[in-house]
């Protein structure tokens, strides 16, 4: 059986990295140390999309935080794991600024990036986040 290769999803584990990486460091400071290519190898992903993705959620950042604050107020943002925090952020833009993905994708996409790089609460946490976005 042949290992289909996922570029958008490849791409979504990179624009994941890259914003939880600008959580914690000056954005030029980043762009001059991190080199992709070096630091994830030769993944294949689909750069359009990547940067779509990255620039789009720092582009909207305040209005995708004040969508995640109405749709979890029992969780401020500085509570949240930066990690899903991340994830809701990227899932949130993709629901709210993109349409060429359908909306059950984009929170299946959500969810798994939660259970790869988060707790064991987070894709639940993701799931019932997203699903309350309309």
């Amino acid at each position: 059986m042949a290992y289909k290769i996922n570029l958008r999803h490849n791409s979504r584990v990179l624009a994941l990295s890259s914003l939880f990486c600008f959580m914690f460091a000056d954005e030029e400071e980043l762009y001059s140390t991190l080199l992709f290519k070096e630091e994830f190898g030769e993944l294949n992903y689909d750069s359009e999309f990547y940067y779509l993705l990255l620039n789009g959620v720092k582009d909207k950042i305040e209005e995708i935080d004040k969508t995640i604050t109405k749709l979890a107020p029992d969780w401020p943002l500085k509570n949240i794991a930066k990690i899903d925090l991340a994830v809701l952020r990227l899932g949130v833009f993709e629901l709210l600024y993109t349409k060429e993905t359908p909306r059950s994708v984009v929170i299946d996409e959500a969810i798994e990036l939660a259970k790869k790089f988060g707790n064991d609460s987070s894709s639940k946490f993701i799931n019932g986040v997203l699903d309350n976005l309309k």
